[in-house]
């Protein structure tokens, strides 16, 4: 006798998943302290026209950064890096006309927002150390859309993280991307997952966040008054709040979430 396998799931459109990305489902290590990055790339800019040495370059990237942080009238500020690189190729570029008298020979005509796009990913192609998916993510979030919803909060730069969430494979399990940079604050700041939560129309109390950070990902999650899973996190208090697990596989989630969400 041939049992019959049961029917599909629909997606509960009431019942949501969040993710942080880097650290929780991207395993990624970079370094921008590296003076070979600053030459490298200093040396690229000379082809868009700007006249920056790799140390004034590396200081000057630094200094912006921190500039529009302190700035900021936000409890947990974030920049965005493309603003950054627009500001130094505006201040460091000559022969931005048709003529290029005032710049280098054969100097063009260049878009600000693309030089600076360009400029901010090659600097991050440079200074990336390490770049993969967790073993074992692709499968666990096929499984898992086809039961929730799913959403990323992610403190990340979308100049960065939306080529890379291509490259990851993974930007066909995220219609819904709310990151940091877009905003100006980083988590664990509520309009983040308010944002989130908004977009999918969903309640706090039907969503789910998984992360990998206490500090941020548990405490906003908890305050915006959605559940907390931690990867590779302990069970301990923290700040008075406990994750509603943890996990070490990405095997072992989706039994987690279906457990949380009541799947």
């Amino acid at each position: 006798m041939t049992i019959p396998e049961a029917p599909p799931r629909l997606v509960d459109p009431r019942r949501a998943l969040f993710f942080d990305l880097y650290g929780t489902l991207l395993d990624i290590r970079t370094d921008e302290d590296d003076p070979w990055v600053y030459a490298t790339l200093a040396r690229s800019l000379a082809y868009l026209g700007a006249a920056i040495g790799p140390e004034e370059l590396q200081r000057e990237y630094k200094n912006r950064v921190r500039s529009h942080l302190e700035r900021s009238p936000e409890q947990f500020p974030e920049v965005d890096v493309h603003v950054v690189f627009q500001e130094i190729l505006s201040e460091h570029t000559r022969g931005r006309n048709s003529s290029g008298a005032d710049g280098p020979p054969g100097a063009q005509p260049g878009d600000d927002a693309t030089d600076a796009r360009a400029a901010a990913v090659f600097f991050r192609s440079l200074s990336r150390r390490q770049f993969a998916a967790f073993t074992g993510v692709h499968p666990v979030l096929e499984r898992l859309r086809t039961k929730y919803r799913l959403g990323l909060i992610s403190d990340a730069q979308w100049v960065f993280t939306e080529p890379e969430l291509a490259m990851a494979d993974l930007d066909r399990f995220f219609p819904v991307r709310v990151l940091s940079s877009r905003i100006g604050v980083k988590k664990p700041d509520l309009r983040l997952f308010a944002q989130a939560m908004s977009a999918l129309g969903v309640a706090p109390e039907s969503c789910l966040y998984v992360g990998d950070n206490p500090p941020r990902d548990l405490v906003g999650a908890r305050n915006a008054g959605m559940r907390c899973v931690l990867f590779r996190g302990q069970n301990v208090s923290y700040n008075g709040l406990r994750p509603d697990a943890c996990f070490d596989a990405y095997a072992d989630l989706e039994a987690i979430v279906d457990r949380l969400l009541g799947g």
